[in-house]
């Protein structure tokens, strides 16, 4: 079952949850190779198959995560100009809608797989974000608030903010593994 392409998942119900929720209950078992274009065709497709599915992806995103949350913030940092823009011009709603949850996905991958972990529901309240070693200050509440209202300016500036603190904190995580491997490896010799 798992080696054809045209394979569908069910969404699992912990995916279904507004505003990332869609009128699709299904997904396809993806056959591409580059992370980007998994990543613009199904945002959550490495954390849904890891639950309903007893395959894992050779190399799952969570445990790469110096690479994959790089490519993450980098998804972010194209589309955070085009936000900006929509807001500066006051456009309507409709027009940020897809964009910002787009943005608020890609918060939530980056969050999740900086801690080396799946993500297993989009239900905030469920996301046990407390129990994650690196992230940014008030998470969860923060994340509340931006998904009450996920076009809003103030969630959107919001979510620049918790991009940068999560980013900081990221790197400097990065930075003190390498320091430690360092110390490792110069101790042995």
């Amino acid at each position: 079952m798992l080696d054809n392409h045209d394979t569908e998942y069910k969404i699992p119900e912990s995916f279904l949850v507004a505003p990332f929720s869609t009128k699709r209950t299904t997904f396809k078992k993806l056959d591409m190779v580059d992370f980007d274009d998994i990543l613009s065709k199904e945002l959550f497709y490495f954390d849904m198959l890891h639950l309903v599915s007893n395959q894992l992806s050779k190399d799952p995103p969570w445990e790469n995560s110096e690479i994959t949350v790089k490519a993450v913030i980098q998804q972010w940092k194209m589309l955070e100009p085009d936000l900006q823009i929509s807001y500066a011009k006051r456009k309507p709603n409709l027009e940020v809608e897809s964009v910002s949850i787009q943005s608020i996905s890609l918060f939530l991958l980056a969050l999740f797989w900086a801690n080396n972990t799946p993500i297993k529901s989009l239900n905030v309240k469920e996301m046990m974000v407390s129990e994650l070693k690196l992230k940014p200050v008030n998470c969860e509440e923060r994340l509340l608030f931006i998904l009450n209202k996920p076009t809003g300016y103030h969630s959107f500036i919001q979510l620049q903010q918790l991009f940068a603190e999560l980013e900081k904190n990221f790197y400097k995580t990065l930075a003190i593994q390498r320091l430690k491997q360092k110390k490792e490896i110069t101790a042995y010799e």
